[in-house]
């Protein structure tokens, strides 16, 4: 992308959509959800193997245009310097060493060219059985910026609190840290605003600020789920360039 912008870099007062959105989406759909309650109950390889048709035709390739509505209407308008189309997606397989599972859950986030995915601050977006949601997530393989988001809290720690609890305040929004990870994984959640920084931020292995849209309003949405999105997205960018910039998301 020619000129384009470290991300952390862009204030939220800047950022610019389009007056109407240009989508490419449709919506997602039962038949996708009926896919993920599936993976849900039985979640094996041989059951996505019998899934694999509709997991192309109703979850990756809509996901996919999801994600070009994406990069049409907000990355490229704001000259963001991610990476857009290499590895942005998760897999349905787990990497569990052969022994055959799988997710019922399915996200994407762009990350910066010069790191990757699983080791950036994420912007996340995931469709899972019970809904969509958009978040902010930094931890699990990110350890050396989480451990100087973790830093910056400590440090300002009423510049957290500003940025969080104004999410905290309104519906469908949660602030989450866990430890560990599969069966043995610790999570600790908050759904009000907070008079502290909590305990459990210091001590997580990922920190997440996350916003759900149940299952019946994302069908309900449908292409204009990208609206709803990106309203989100742009919700949680003045914690991200605290957390990457250090400046509390201001111009």
């Amino acid at each position: 992308m020619p000129d384009a912008l470290d991300p952390p870099r862009k204030p939220r007062e800047t950022m610019r959509l389009p007056e109407s959105l240009d989508r490419s989406f449709e919506g997602w759909t039962e038949d996708a959800f009926g896919i993920l309650d599936r993976l849900r109950e039985e979640p094996h390889i041989e059951q996505y193997k019998t899934e694999k048709p509709g997991v192309t035709d109703f979850l990756k390739d809509p996901f996919r245009r999801y994600r070009d509505d994406l990069v049409v209407n907000w990355v490229l308008p704001n000259r963001l310097g991610f990476e857009t189309e290499r590895y942005v997606f998760s897999r349905l397989l787990k990497n569990d060493f052969g022994a055959g599972g799988c997710h019922d859950t399915l996200w994407m986030s762009f990350y910066r060219p010069e790191t990757r995915r699983l080791e950036d601050v994420q912007i996340t977006h995931r469709v899972s059985p019970d809904g969509f949601a958009v978040g902010l997530y930094v931890g699990a393989h990110a350890t050396d910026l989480l451990a100087q988001a973790k830093r910056r809290i400590d440090d300002a720690p009423g510049t957290y609190l500003d940025l969080v609890n104004p999410l905290l305040e309104r519906d469908h929004w949660r602030l989450s840290t866990h430890r560990g990870s599969g069966e043995g994984e610790n999570e600790t959640v908050f759904r009000a605003p907070l008079e502290a920084v909590p305990d459990a931020v210091a001590a997580a292995e990922g920190i997440h600020v996350r916003h759900s849209i149940s299952r019946a309003d994302t069908l309900a949405l449908g292409p204009t789920l990208v609206d709803r999105a990106l309203e989100r997205v742009l919700d949680v960018w003045p914690l991200y360039r605290f957390y990457l910039a250090g400046d509390g998301g201001g111009a």
